[in-house]
């Protein structure tokens, strides 16, 4: 059910937010567990050793981030946008508040946050052109296909290195990451990810209800396949630019399959909570490991306090930054909202 008709959210969507964010953090952070079990002399500690070095795969868990957000953007704005001016300060301060104090500290520590902040200026993108793509007179299904046949012949174009090394199977100018076109051509790849979470708002209402062996098939599947395409770019090279965008269809169903399955179910409490400051914890990871590193060795031992940690301060920097961040937003945002007679 829906949390709150007049804010127009869903249960659910916080509790995958913070999943994801954890799924990031976690694949930044080096698994000493599985590092220490692949050299094991034992065959079964291996096996779980290379698992766990493939377990998290980060970069899916943007993709499912990029359609989250065209989801809860567009949403509450379907039949139009009731205040441009609001919607773009609203939307901006929230990302450019936490981001500018960030990467401000990060500067210090030789910007350890630029693993994750590129996905976050493809936001800042898809939020200054969506007005602008709610003026094309065609459906928003219509406009993903556009924008996923571009995006097609922009990574065959421009990628073409990564093809050649899947084909030879060959380390020859083979670089694997999503985000390797940079920033101001990697929104265009990622757009029609982002535009797959406007599809899914488009007819969300009309959609009946998931059963919980759908809900379980659709997250094994993502979870398998999110493994596959891990364990593909380091030993197939099978590029993330080459599979996510394919990826991002089946991850497309899970998240739509989710978000119809909490109209009904309640999810845990306490996830929903923790998802209120997954951007914090997204943002902050990178910068907190090296933190932390300064004050403890990483070793077994200590691993799970890194996480924990991390945990813990992303949140206080959820009240201190990010929380104040939203408020100010709205208090500026209040001065272009028409009175009411």
């Amino acid at each position: 059910m829906k949390s709150n008709s007049k804010n127009n959210w869903f249960y659910g969507v916080d509790s995958i937010r913070f999943i994801l964010a954890f799924l990031v953090m976690l694949s930044h952070f080096d698994n000493v567990y599985a590092n220490a079990l692949k050299h094991s002399a034992h065959a079964i500690p291996r096996y779980i050793g290379y698992f766990l070095a493939n377990a998290f795969d980060g970069t899916s868990a943007v993709i499912a981030f990029f359609i989250i957000s065209g989801f809860v953007i567009h949403y509450p704005n379907k039949k139009g946008i009731p205040n441009l001016v609001e919607f773009w300060i609203r939307r901006f301060l929230r990302i450019l508040i936490p981001l500018s104090v960030i990467l401000v500290a990060g500067h210090w520590f030789n910007h350890p946050e630029n693993a994750v902040v590129w996905s976050l200026y493809c936001e800042l993108i898809y939020y200054a052109i969506y007005p602008l793509l709610y003026q094309i007179n065609l459906s928003w299904k219509k406009k993903f296909l556009i924008a996923y046949a571009i995006s097609a012949v922009l990574i065959v174009s421009l990628c073409y290195h990564d093809i050649a090394a899947f084909i030879h199977q060959s380390n020859a100018g083979y670089q694997g990451y999503y985000w390797q076109l940079n920033w101001y051509l990697t929104w265009l790849v990622g757009l029609p990810c982002w535009l797959l979470g406007v599809v899914i708002a488009e007819h969300i209402d009309d959609l009946k209800q998931a059963t919980t062996r759908q809900v379980i098939f659709y997250r094994i599947a993502v979870y398998v396949v999110s493994c596959f395409c891990c364990i593909a770019k380091f030993h197939l090279h099978l590029s993330y630019i080459l599979t996510m965008n394919i990826f991002a269809l089946l991850i497309y169903k899970w998240i739509q399959t989710e978000i119809i399955y909490f109209k009904q179910k309640r999810p845990l409490e306490a996830l929903e909570k923790m998802g209120k400051f997954s951007y914090s914890l997204y943002l902050c990871h990178p910068l907190m490991n090296v933190i932390l590193g300064t004050f403890f060795v990483y070793n077994t031992f200590t691993y799970p306090l890194f996480i924990i940690l991390t945990i813990v301060l992303s949140y206080i920097f959820y009240r201190l930054v990010e929380k104040p961040g939203h408020t100010l937003a709205r208090l500026i945002t209040r001065r272009y909202r028409p009175a009411v007679s």
